[in-house]
């Protein structure tokens, strides 16, 4: 048995604003400009589908719009084949009130397409989006745009899972957590190519087998930074990357800064590092424990 339950409370301050929902067969349609509204989606079923309205009858290709800021945003689906397309739209500065965005999937087979931009236009900065996996072969890809935005990500309790992010913007924190199973990737664009992306931190905790880890990142002039498993002071990690027969590879480029930690426990092993700051810096701090590893390190100045 299926069911839908979908609350949507809006509250306009001097703007014109719309919301459109439709149900049916499992489908949630989602248009919303303005700000300080509060949106609830729940979903239990198989093959369930939030989009946008332009998607009607074309299957779940465009994105759901929330155009506004201080918006607070909450998609839970429960059930195998679940569907996420979603654009977020914001017009403010760092350190003002972007959106919030929570989405949590449990089951599996699922896709989510997070875009904090919809589309690469216009400004989307202090966007704070939360995702939750829980099952087998689900696959969120992120794309956020713009200043002080934060993103956390925690796949747990299953097998073949998938994160892809694409940050552009100073100042952003990404924290991902990939706890049990094996054969999960996780794909993370920080920059790259773009203008100098400044004041960014990446944290990622694992623990599980055959795991694949790739992180891309621009240097910067106040200090990026890349932590994997965690790394104390002292001999003992704060928190380790656990499990064998995983890859990780970190690429950071010019611009000055560029600091890779890594806290590793496991056998057969494989990391490679690239850090090429040209003119200054370069950290890496590296504790590993186990049999087999193989670490490829290089570092230009």
């Amino acid at each position: 048995m299926k069911s839908i339950i979908a609350k949507i409370t809006t509250f306009a301050l001097g703007i014109v604003f719309g919301v459109y929902v439709f149900a049916g067969d499992n489908s949630i349609y989602i248009n919303q400009s303005g700000s300080n509204s509060t949106i609830s989606v729940t979903q239990d079923g198989a093959g369930n589908v939030v989009e946008g309205i332009q998607g009607t009858g074309t299957g779940p290709t465009t994105p759901s719009v929330i155009n506004g800021n201080a918006n607070t945003v909450t998609i839970n689906q429960v059930g195998t084949g679940n569907t996420l397309q979603f654009g977020i739209q914001t017009t403010v500065a760092n350190g003002m009130s972007g959106n919030n965005y929570s989405y949590s999937v449990t089951g599996n087979n699922a896709t989510a397409v997070i875009n904090s931009n919809n589309g690469g236009t216009g400004t989307s900065a202090s966007n704070n989006i939360s995702v939750t996996q829980t099952g087998n072969t689900a696959n969120a890809n992120i794309n956020l745009t713009g200043s002080g935005n934060n993103f956390t990500a925690v796949t747990s309790g299953g097998s073949n899972n998938s994160v892809i992010a694409t940050i552009k913007g100073a100042g952003a924190t990404d924290n991902i957590t990939m706890a049990g199973g094996a054969n999960n990737a996780l794909t993370l664009n920080q920059g790259v190519n773009s203008s100098v992306v400044s004041g960014t931190a990446v944290t990622v905790n694992s623990n599980g087998a055959s795991n694949a880890f790739t992180f891309n990142q621009d240097g910067g002039t106040t200090g990026n930074t890349i932590t994997v498993g965690g790394y104390s002071s002292g001999i003992t990690p704060i928190t380790t990357l656990a499990g064998s027969s995983n890859t990780i590879g970190v690429t950071q480029s010019g611009g000055y800064d560029n600091t890779f930690t890594l806290g590793l426990t496991g056998s057969s092993n494989t990391f490679n590092v690239n850090q090429t700051a040209t003119g200054g810096n370069n950290t890496a701090n590296i504790q590993s424990s186990g049999s087999g590893n193989t670490w490829t390190i290089r570092q230009t100045r």
